[in-house]
């Protein structure tokens, strides 16, 4: 356990990163701080990552930062970012200055054996899950030592976590769902490079350098993308993104990952957006992903991130037992996991 390494990191945090943040860790132990809190949860593995970690703990040929870099991939191209989260998010606007979005409890940070069980089935997760395994994953690589560790890093709202990594030599931050940019769930899937890692601390290069290794020969974005920007973006706004839609049907991603995608080509655009739910309706529980909306040339599109399509739709027409535009908390009682 590195309690002292977990000071400086929390300065580093404060030092590089705007907003308020705290540290969780896993239950029973001693560090007390204000900034501090402890885990209602017990960190535990999905058998498949627990797999993975037992076959790198009896490789001696990768670095410790190469390992750490495997079981990051692997979660990026195992895992997909369940956005049925956010469809119960509150926007609180008491505050119009500071308009805010208040996350509920229950879905994936505060949880029950039976969320547990039912997590099991299928592969979607939310921060709060994804930087729990991920840090008790790293922690049994280091098999007690305390030359690192990892914990989970958070915003005081509750809104996002990460995993933060740190020890003498380095202090880094692995975020594989940033909300603020193309996740990695997303962009490893498409084969491109790692960009969810901030490092707060490293003079030797020790991860920079395993960092650059692992995205040799990677490129930022896709070279068929790059060549629609070049040949159709110019000519036909609407064709450019039925050939990005096209582009990334041929690859294994995602709902969400598509629609964070197209998200930022349409944005790219400077055309406004809005986000509109719609119900995932082969699901064995009645759960929504985001799609979106946009005005373009006096016509009314969506881009449906289940069927991978834009079409011209009339808004008011869209079946409401369907699509939802301002969902609030608690519209249904979700009784998934």
């Amino acid at each position: 356990m590195c309690d002292e390494q977990i000071k400086i990191f929390y300065q580093e945090v404060e030092q590089s990163l705007e907003g308020d943040y705290k540290i969780i860790l896993e239950p029973n132990r001693e560090l007390k701080e204000e900034w501090i809190e402890y885990d209602q949860v017990k960190w535990e593995l999905d058998s498949n990552l627990q797999n993975l970690v037992n076959e790198l703990l009896k490789e001696d040929t990768l670095r410790f930062e190469d390992k750490v870099l495997t079981i990051y991939e692997y979660i990026c191209l195992n895992y997909i970012y369940d956005d049925n989260v956010l469809f119960f998010f509150k926007r609180d606007l008491s505050d119009v200055n500071n308009i805010k979005y208040i996350a509920v409890d229950w879905y994936g940070r505060i949880i029950e054996e039976n969320w547990k069980e039912n997590r099991k089935k299928h592969n979607r997760r939310v921060c709060y899950e994804f930087a729990r395994f991920f840090a008790k994953a790293i922690n049994e690589l280091l098999k007690e030592s305390d030359k690192f560790e990892a914990f989970m890093l958070g915003d005081k709202e509750n809104l996002h976590y990460v995993v933060g990594l740190t020890g003498y030599e380095y202090s880094v931050i692995l975020d594989v769902d940033n909300f603020n940019q193309l996740k990695d769930l997303a962009r490893l899937k498409l084969g491109l490079t790692i960009d969810g890692i901030k490092i707060l601390r490293d003079e030797s290069e020790i991860f920079q350098k395993a960092l650059d290794k692992f995205n040799q020969d990677k490129k930022s974005e896709l070279q068929e993308v790059e060549e629609a920007k070049q040949t159709v973006r110019t000519k036909n706004t609407i064709d450019y993104f039925n050939r990005i839609i096209q582009i990334l049907k041929e690859y294994s991603i995602d709902a969400e990952g598509f629609c964070e995608y197209m998200r930022l080509i349409i944005e790219q655009e400077d055309i406004e957006i809005e986000k509109i739910w719609k119900r995932v309706e082969d699901a064995p529980e009645k759960r929504y992903t985001r799609c979106l909306i946009f005005d373009f040339n006096a016509k009314n599109y969506l881009l449906d991130s289940i069927n991978k399509t834009l079409n011209v739709v009339e808004k008011e027409n869209l079946d409401k037992q369907i699509f939802i535009e301002n969902p609030e908390e608690n519209e249904y009682t979700y009784l998934g996991g």
